[in-house]
């Protein structure tokens, strides 16, 4: 470029250098104040992702289910072999009342909570980062992108699995089934979460691996990327409005466009 056109190009978007007048035309909206348009990572600070965290961010499944197991063996209770899986995405009290109807009214929530804890933390080792999403929960803290968890675990087992995976040191914000009077389905989390990022829910992405996950986030009103650990039997009668990825799909193109 000339040194005559930067000086046009400077007497249309700027004051000449040394010059106290304002610029003879604003600024294009989509300029920064330095002249450049701004990079995609820019553009998507306006969004942010809130992710699911079991089964998702992570893979506690194993673990989890071995707890599960150990903890109704212990109780001297039986169930049917896909018990636990139907549980996937339910709360803690919602678990712990399907339990109770065999254990008795006298089985309380503290007496499964503290049965199960014992089990789980026995189990940790099994906790594993879900790698394809975790590695773009990395690259996304590093470009600045706000995000946060938002799970139906308590407290304790949000903590411990962002620990020994070493997610918290990338993702601060997490909302629990302790911070909600109702977990998922109900939108409460979802804008929880929405709220401590300063960020509307239009603009959040939800990614959750279960149904009652994504119902969650489609009843908050937010986008929902649904991509579950195991293929959907019927793709075709998943709720309306969620994008659905199957299991063996690459995340990474999807989630860009859908922060768009």
């Amino acid at each position: 470029m000339s040194k005559s056109h930067a000086i046009g190009l400077r007497g249309l978007y700027a004051p000449d250098p040394g010059s106290s007048s304002s610029p003879a035309f604003p600024l294009p909206v989509k300029w920064g104040l330095s002249g450049h348009i701004p990079s995609e990572p820019d553009k998507m600070m306006k969004r942010a992702i809130l992710w699911d965290m079991d089964g998702t961010l992570i893979d506690s499944e194993p673990a989890h289910g071995a707890a599960f197991d150990k903890s109704v063996a212990e109780l001297g209770l039986t169930f049917p072999a896909d018990f636990h899986d139907r549980l996937l995405g339910s709360s803690s009290v919602e678990v712990h009342a399907a339990v109770a109807e065999k254990a008795g009214p006298d089985f309380t929530y503290d007496d499964w909570m503290g049965l199960k804890w014992g089990h789980f933390v026995d189990q940790i080792a099994k906790v594993q980062r879900r790698k394809s999403l975790a590695d773009i929960a990395e690259a996304k803290a590093a470009q600045g992108l706000p995000m946060a968890v938002v799970s139906n675990s308590t407290a304790d087992e949000v903590a411990i699995g962002m620990k020994v995976t070493g997610l918290d040191k990338i993702i601060p914000v997490t909302v629990s089934r302790a911070d909600v009077e109702a977990g998922k389905p109900s939108p409460e989390g979802y804008r929880l979460a929405a709220a401590r990022l300063g960020v509307p829910p239009e603009d959040c992405l939800v990614v959750e691996d279960s149904l009652v996950g994504a119902q969650a986030g489609l009843n908050a009103g937010m986008r929902v990327l649904y991509h579950p650990q195991h293929a959907a039997r019927d793709p075709g009668s998943l709720p309306p409005g969620l994008r659905y990825l199957p299991p063996d799909a690459d995340p990474a193109p999807v989630i860009e466009e859908m922060l768009r």
